[in-house]
């Protein structure tokens, strides 16, 4: 069986891009995305089978992106119908399903319903003047109609979590199975125990680094490393200026983040109703602990004061400064045996296991 992998794009080393790697393998299953970033993603030598790309490079102005990758998954993936299984990973890619073979099965892995249309949308509409807002609206209908098209077509639905199950339900009234992303339980180890906190979330507003290190810059005799980028990047480094207890390292390879989880006191993540969070649970397979707030998929990972600390849904800068003094190194020592338990749960092996089943 001849089976291929669709994601939007590998712009990240984020979860998501993980996950693909990793049913890729398992599957023996081609890729096809519209860009890949050599620099700032993972690296092609990983994917033993084929690796198709759409467009040379992200395409610029955020505008027209959103039409860009529509019109190449839509126009440019004719080849795809030699292919028995397809399996959707994203939400632009859903533009290709209707060039996959009639008799071949689509399954799709949803991450979560497109965020700006659908949970987010008054979080966006928000933000924009009375200019823009109407035009953001419009964008919103479309972009629903176009989800909407490809989702249809789907033969069956994975969700990554409770959280993006009640999602697809309540907006697409769809039927779903929850299979949880996997995390590689044996990437990370236990090093050491050294002085630092550790973020490594992507750098983009939905994530909110920048609390984080605006919490760090109020604690000045504790230390934090940032290892991740994003759209943001810049701007934190500016908060973290001349703030010698504040280190931002950019993206970093995956040798040099298994020392920086394996070594340090805890993780921090805190994003906006996350979708599922694979950064705590990453952690947690080295034995550290994350403080995270309280709403989204981070319920289902994070264990109050067992695998880390939840601070509340509409939490304000003072509970993080809280939650941080409060997980000094002796409690995340005492949360260790805990987090390893905890991150089999969500183990490879149990999540490739269950695929299989899925697509048999």
């Amino acid at each position: 069986m001849k089976i291929l992998i669709i994601h939007d794009y590998f712009k990240f080393r984020g979860g998501a891009e993980r996950l693909v790697l990793i049913m890729a393998r398992a599957l023996k299953a081609d890729i096809l995305c519209s860009f890949w970033s050599d620099k700032n993603s993972f690296s092609r030598t990983a994917i033993p089978n084929k690796i198709f790309t759409l467009m040379e490079k992200e395409p610029p102005r955020t505008g027209w992106r959103y039409f860009r990758y529509q019109c190449v998954f839509y126009f440019k993936t004719n080849f795809i119908k030699k292919y028995d299984l397809v399996i959707f990973s994203g939400n632009n890619c859903l533009s290709a399903s209707h060039n996959v073979n009639k008799k071949a099965r689509k399954i799709f892995y949803c991450h979560s319903p497109v965020r700006y249309a659908y949970d987010l949308k008054k979080y966006y509409l928000d933000k924009k003047n009375a200019i823009c807002k109407p035009l953001l609206y419009a964008f919103i209908v479309m972009a629903r109609f176009v989800y909407k098209f490809g989702i249809n077509r789907m033969d069956k639905i994975i969700a990554n979590s409770h959280e993006v199950q009640k999602r697809i339900k309540r907006y697409l009234n769809k039927d779903s199975t929850i299979i949880y992303p996997p995390i590689e339980t044996d990437k990370f180890r236990w090093i050491d125990q050294k002085d630092y906190y550790l973020s490594y979330g992507r750098v983009d507003e939905l994530k909110r680094i920048e609390i984080i290190v605006e919490a760090f810059i109020h604690l000045p005799d504790k230390k934090l490393i940032v290892a991740s980028g994003g759209p943001n990047l810049e701007n934190i480094k500016k908060m973290a200026y001349k703030h010698d207890n504040i280190r931002v390292l950019g993206w970093v390879d995956d040798q040099k983040l298994k020392e920086l989880i394996g070594n340090c006191i805890a993780t921090l993540y805190v994003p906006v109703n996350e979708d599922f969070g694979m950064t705590p649970l990453e952690g947690m397979s080295a034995g550290k602990p994350c403080i995270g707030v309280s709403e989204g998929g981070l319920k289902e990972t994070i264990i109050h004061e067992k695998t880390g600390l939840l601070i509340p849904a509409d939490f304000k800068l003072e509970d993080l400064i809280a939650a941080i003094k409060k997980m000094d190194s002796q409690t995340a020592i005492a949360m260790k045996i805990n987090c390893i338990a905890q991150v089999q749960k969500f183990s490879t092996e149990l999540f490739i296991e269950k695929i299989k089943i899925l697509l048999d």
